[in-house]
């Protein structure tokens, strides 16, 4: 799997055990973040027995999502986060100098996630990362000492997790064609389901407090009220170009959204100051498949096979980052955690969901029970 994310004029690209970083129109190039060699032992969290006899020992780390601090506060810290296929979370600060460059990247907390991580993001405050995993479950976990809380559940895996511009709201995208707003940190307060996807929704993107924008399997790209979801404010169809999405970005200020496809070497720009809205294919040049798009000021920038392409919003003119031969090779190889999303047509999936539903429900109960420190009655 093969990510990117932005803050400022900074960009993080993640892929394999790699992570890199570059500064847009920077010409000193791409440069490793940390080495796994760097992971201080007494900062790595010991795992309960419940989550260490789930624990399995991989060939080679793989990083499964990624995540930047949003340093909303003058004094705030400069964060990235990954979850890996060892299911670990690690959190990293990196520290610059006057001209924006990074001196030094320390290794500041490793939690252990109870399954395999798909999702991750900062709250507001930076004060704790929220995972969500392929069972369906959302974590959080302290950055100032790994700590953990079950914040969230669900029947299916979890494949999206984002937070309302003021922190109040915590969005879940989820396997199962639902969108849930709940209440942060009292996720157990939904504020609404939103329903009207009729296949996996892949990703999000948030415009504003009440507004978010959803897409994935049913190639729709759909407008919700945070505080109200019970229909679309607004569908746009992207049925036209015969591939489910893959990820969308937004660009607040410029009011566009970048929609990448499976499999596609393209990408469309989605104009929401027009309605209907007005799309502009474009061409991701010399790239064979489109992996991540973020964004930051005026740019998109799309993570791709082989190349890193920098979108200037301005003009539209694409500029190609030089990545290194490692990077290059672990991008050309990478693969997704999960082949195909869509759901088994096959066989009666009602019958797989109640099983699921009902395993999940006695999870719950064992869990109420150790709280208890009680057995359950034999009456």
């Amino acid at each position: 799997m093969s990510f990117i994310t932005a803050f400022g004029d900074r960009v993080f690209v993640a892929s394999g055990d790699l992570i890199r970083t570059f500064r847009i129109g920077d010409d000193e190039g791409m440069t490793p973040l940390i080495s796994w060699s760097e992971l201080n032992p007494e900062r790595i969290q010991k795992p309960s027995f419940e989550a260490e006899k789930d624990l399995k020992a991989v060939d080679k780390r793989v990083i499964l999502c990624l995540a930047h601090s949003n340093m909303i506060a003058a004094h705030g810290r400069r964060l990235v986060a990954v979850g890996t296929n060892e299911k670990q979370i690690h959190v990293f600060e990196y520290f610059i100098d006057n001209n924006y460059k990074i001196v030094k990247a320390e290794h500041i907390v490793t939690s252990v996630v109870p399954k395999a991580p798909t999702a991750i993001v900062f709250d507001r405050e930076d004060a704790y990362v929220v995972v969500g995993d392929r069972s369906g479950d959302v974590h959080r976990f302290s950055v100032l000492n790994g700590s953990a809380i079950e914040m969230a559940g669900a029947i299916s895996m979890i494949l999206d997790v984002a937070f309302s511009p003021d922190g109040k709201r915590l969005l879940m995208a989820d396997r199962d064609e639902k969108v849930r707003a709940m209440r942060y940190p009292s996720t157990y307060v939904i504020d609404a389901y939103c329903l009207g996807h009729t296949e996996y929704v892949k990703t999000l993107a948030i415009q504003d407090n009440d507004t978010v924008w959803s897409s994935g399997g049913d190639k729709n790209l759909h407008m919700w009220s945070i505080t109200n979801c019970s229909k679309p404010r607004r569908t746009i169809d992207l049925s036209e170009w015969e591939a489910p999405v893959r990820k969308i970005s937004i660009n607040v200020a410029h009011k566009k959204i970048a929609v990448l496809f499976e499999k596609k070497d393209k990408m469309i720009v989605v104009d929401l100051e027009t309605d209907p809205a007005a799309t502009q294919s474009v061409t991701i040049l010399n790239e064979s498949e489109c992996l991540d798009v973020t964004s930051t000021g005026h740019y998109f920038i799309v993570l791709g096979r082989s190349t890193i392409t920098v979108i200037n919003l301005l003009t539209m003119l694409q500029a190609t980052f030089p990545i290194d031969d490692e990077l290059n090779a672990v991008l050309s190889a990478t693969k997704d955690a999960v082949d195909n999303l869509f759901k088994n047509v096959t066989h009666n999936n009602q019958l797989e969901y109640e099983k699921r539903k009902a395993e999940k429900f006695e999870q719950i109960e064992q869990k109420r029970r150790r709280l208890n420190n009680q057995e359950p009655s034999t009456s």
